[in-house]
């Protein structure tokens, strides 16, 4: 079970976990290990795993996962669901989640369970147990593009923070752009698909173990920046339009079927309650277009 804190409703609450029973046979045991190593964790295993829920007959499946999830219906379009996979890519409607208006204010990308860490002067993150470079994080550019490329990366040369969102099967898996840019380059890394959920943390390093899609930003108010998609098991896509100039609060692709992560780097100052949670080891739940930290000098860091 995990805690996570809900700053609309001022609520500590405990999140159910999806596949508890599976996943703590997996990763809970060490001997386990190796087999999700080879196997389990492999991307041809999750796109099997995942193919039912493209069936037309796993509809059926969608109104108790609503229940159980507490998915509002209210928020997401109104149209007939084809299969469980179908809804599980599901769109808000408009005005569910309205944007913050201030375009200093660092908005989140999507729905999520977000923790925030300091980023050292040695471009090293300590996140769940691990500590990560920024290089790792990264990858190697050369290894493939997966969209948009246009001359050198852009991204922050020393992020102050890294700020990672863990969607859950109940969040709805569309993000954003979280500030006006121009997407300078995009590559994919490879890898494999492990659980980014609690039964992963201090077991594995899924941030550069796990299939991730890194973009570099030139923003309008907080200069560069990096945002790394990160897929997990049950995710064999992650989806990006080929968008060149975003805006905030535009779509900027959505993962299919499972959980997922989000990745931002960035010179932002996050929200001191978010901060303060973080250092405790709790997540904060975060709404698609709230505000979560600040531009650093007021936003008058503008890309230059």
């Amino acid at each position: 079970m995990t805690r996570v804190w809900d700053r609309r409703t001022g609520t500590l609450y405990t999140e159910p976990q999806f596949g508890a029973g599976g996943l703590r046979a997996l990763y809970g045991v060490p001997a386990m290990l190796p087999l999700v190593n080879a196997v389990i964790a492999r991307p041809w295993c999750s796109r099997l795993a995942a193919w039912p829920s493209t069936w037309r007959r796993s509809a059926a499946r969608i109104p108790g996962f609503v229940t159980r999830y507490g998915v509002d219906v209210g928020e997401v379009e109104r149209r007939p669901y084809t299969s469980f996979a179908d809804f599980f890519t599901r769109r808000l409607r408009p005005g569910a989640r309205p944007i913050d208006p201030d375009p200093t204010r660092l908005i989140a990308p999507a729905d999520a369970k977000l923790l925030v860490y300091p980023v050292t002067d040695d471009l090293t993150i300590t996140a769940k147990g691990f500590t990560y470079t920024l290089p790792a994080l990264l990858g190697d550019p050369g290894q493939g593009p997966a969209g948009v490329r246009s001359g050198p990366p852009a991204g922050p040369g020393r992020p102050a923070w890294c700020l990672v969102y863990r969607l859950t099967v109940d969040d709805c898996h569309r993000y954003c752009f979280v500030d006006d840019c121009t997407v300078e380059r995009t590559w994919a890394v490879p890898g494999a698909l492990h659980t980014v959920g609690p039964w992963s943390a201090g077991r594995l390093p899924v941030l550069v173990a796990n299939h991730r899609v890194v973009s570099t930003l030139v923003t309008a108010h907080f200069g560069g920046m990096t945002v790394i998609e990160v897929g997990a098991m049950l995710v064999g896509r992650i989806v990006n339009h080929p968008v060149r100039q975003g805006r905030r609060g535009q779509e900027k692709g959505y993962f299919a079927y499972g959980g997922s992560t989000i990745v931002v780097l960035t010179d932002a100052v996050p929200d001191a309650d978010i901060a303060d949670w973080s250092r405790r080891g709790i997540e904060t739940r975060v709404r698609l277009g709230e505000a979560v930290a600040t531009a650093r000098e007021g936003g008058r860091r503008a890309a230059r």
